[in-house]
């Protein structure tokens, strides 16, 4: 399994739309911490601005929740490219074990995301720090607990991912429709399916006779925005929903996988 990862690793960084994506996710970061005090000055020139937590930086790192699309469309493009360009074929006549190619795949998303997650970090910092200059809000280093408190959210945030991962790489290694699995990806990133949610809430809670029933609050793509460790905002929630959700869609993609001929 090493040489399958260092070889999905390899292909992993030499795709351009993994940069694209990126640089997408990074450019609008640097460009609205820009733009939002300009703007301010503009149409607010009396306004203070207040200091921006770097914990808040961290464990948020997309400037719009919108931003995570690109990290989908990137996921997708690499997952299903060795499908694309019948490349799947020759690996599998090379390994004792099919499972060996879904999870080697499966371990490089990790790094892929979270090579995502630092990327958006970093140029969330650069954005607000460029935009302090033109006025905009400073950035406030708070205390420790804080610091470490988004770094564990963010973490978290990760393991959220993988779950929201799992789902595509069901859909894509299972499936195997890269168009299926687009939509998915849009749907999870741009956060659409909270409309979903939100009828399932109110079906449930007319089957059930109670207003308690939120569906938001198991479900990857919505604990990704909410999830916070230094308030206790939904932690255990997260983790578990993480865990459960990358077990059991694994579990499926490597049943779907293996009962599957490789074309």
């Amino acid at each position: 399994m090493g040489n399958l990862i260092k070889m999905e690793l390899r292909r992993l960084f030499i795709s351009k739309v993994f940069y694209i994506s990126m640089a997408v996710v990074a450019g609008v970061n640097i460009l609205l911490g820009v733009i939002v005090p300009i703007l301010t000055r503009v149409f607010a020139p009396n306004q203070k601005v207040p200091d921006t937590d770097l914990s808040d930086l961290i464990m948020s790192p997309f400037s719009i929740p919108i931003m995570l699309v690109a990290v989908m469309i990137s996921l997708v493009s690499f997952a299903y490219a060795d499908f694309a360009n019948g490349y799947i074929k020759n690996i599998a006549g090379q390994v004792s074990h099919k499972n060996d190619i879904l999870f080697s795949k499966f371990i490089v998303v990790g790094v892929h995301n979270y090579i995502f997650l630092l990327a958006a970090v970093i140029s969330n910092i650069i954005g607000i720090a460029a935009g302090s200059v033109l006025g905009g809000s400073a950035i406030k280093v708070d205390g420790i607990f804080y610091i470490g408190a988004a770094f564990a959210t963010l973490s978290i945030k990760w393991m959220l991912l993988m779950a929201m991962s799992s789902i595509l790489m069901f859909v894509i290694m299972g499936i195997r429709n890269k168009n299926i699995a687009s939509i998915v990806g849009v749907f999870l990133g741009t956060g659409v399916l909270a409309l979903v949610y939100l009828g399932l809430n109110t079906g449930l809670s007319n089957i059930f006779k109670t207003n308690s029933v939120n569906i938001n609050n198991f479900v990857p793509d919505q604990l990704f925005g909410t999830v916070n460790v230094a308030s206790g905002a939904y932690v255990i929630n997260a983790v578990i929903v993480a865990i459960v959700c990358v077990v059991l869609f694994m579990a499926l993609t490597s049943k779907v996988f293996n009962s599957r001929d490789i074309k």
